[in-house]
């Protein structure tokens, strides 16, 4: 894998405010030439999600199904009444996908960690690696 598709997420990071994450997270976005406009479409898609009250659903795609590792369940994130937020995602311009990912890295909840994880390696070809008080790098 290309050094240049490497993101390392220090984990000392999660206990950081939002300000501080997000100033993290937009930093390494830039990083990957994603420039501001796309940055603003990733706020309204979390603002998205929060109208729909989405954000524990499988937005990215991917989730982990408890002792059998990561899967692709792309019907999965359905909100009530039928917003489709997977597919809200999916429907984001290529490099606001990925500069939504990168965000997530940096949040304070596993699943999205996770699954952003998952969706940078498996759609877009990163390699992520968490550094830090608790990863589990060796």
């Amino acid at each position: 894998m290309a050094e240049d598709k490497l993101i390392i997420v220090d984990t000392s990071m999660f206990g950081q405010d939002a300000d501080a994450k997000t100033t993290e997270a937009i930093k390494v976005v830039k990083e990957f030439g994603i420039g501001d406009d796309e940055i603003a479409q990733v706020e309204q898609f979390k603002q998205d999600l929060t109208d729909h009250n989405a954000w524990d659903l499988p937005f990215m795609g991917y989730v982990n199904e408890e002792g059998y590792g990561y899967a692709y369940v792309p019907d999965q994130a359905i909100a009530a009444p039928n917003w489709d937020a997977h597919k809200a995602f999916k429907n984001l311009p290529y490099d606001v996908q990925t500069a939504f990912a990168i965000r997530m890295l940096f949040t304070h909840r596993d699943v999205d960690r996770y699954g952003a994880n998952m969706f940078l390696h498996y759609e877009r070809g990163f390699t992520v690696r968490f550094e830090g008080p608790g990863s589990n790098n060796y």
